[in-house]
């Protein structure tokens, strides 16, 4: 288990994902061009990997640098079809894979959302949802979900159906799908495409939801 503890951060924090991993250096120049956290990525278990992913020694520099921490889940490819057998498939092997990056329990583990079938059942979307929220929960982490374009929900299923209580607005037009809100609770991320005077990697901006709701970082043990 990395040397860090659970926090939050104040809203208007910034910071960004990527699928780009980071060293001590990189993350130090992050922090001083003024990014506070970052989102990083973990695999599906099902043997994709075009990218490389977080690990104990990456989230380990990243806390000590000053940065938050939290993880999201690859997606798959736009026009997958999903299930409650991917759902359970995929959730155990974000808490299995968030755990050998010695990531604590209580913190935000994302579920990323999009790409959806467009003749999908909003039944299974929803299925497929839980199940992963079962598996992620189930040892500890806080699941949330990042609604990125074609989710295959509507912002009241988002809200009513799913079990998750975090919710991160991805970049992407209300015209693709992703609502502008989310009924009574809101977002506790905001997603912009491209970076701050860059684009290589999508910024992002803390907010508090309307039930006090706030995405749950690993941060320094100095902090």
């Amino acid at each position: 288990m990395i040397n860090a503890k659970i926090g939050s951060l104040p809203d208007g924090t910034t910071g960004f994902d990527t699928t780009t991993p980071l060293n001590p250096i990189s993350a130090k120049q992050y922090l001083t061009k003024g990014y506070n956290f970052v989102v990083r990525y973990i695999g599906r278990g099902d043997g994709s990997r075009t990218f490389v992913d977080i690990d104990q020694q990456e989230a380990q520099a990243i806390v000590d640098t000053g940065l938050g921490l939290c993880v999201v889940q690859h997606p798959l490819a736009e026009g997958w079809s999903p299930t409650a057998a991917k759902g359970k498939q995929f959730g155990a092997a974000g808490a299995s894979l968030a755990g050998e990056a010695g990531l604590p329990s209580g913190m935000t583990v994302w579920l990323d959302l999009e790409g959806v079938a467009s003749a999908t059942q909003a039944q299974d979307v929803i299925d497929y949802c839980n199940e992963w929220y079962d598996e992620v929960s189930a040892v500890g982490y806080v699941p949330g979900v990042y609604i990125g374009a074609n989710p295959g929900l509507s912002a009241d299923q988002i809200y009513w159906d799913l079990s998750m209580k975090s919710y991160w607005r991805g970049g992407s037009s209300e015209e693709s799908g992703v609502p502008a809100d989310i009924p009574n609770r809101g977002y506790q991320m905001i997603q912009r495409i491209g970076g701050i005077g860059a684009s290589e990697f999508d910024s992002d901006v803390i907010k508090t939801d309307n039930f006090d709701g706030a995405v749950r970082m690993c941060v320094s043990t100095s902090d």
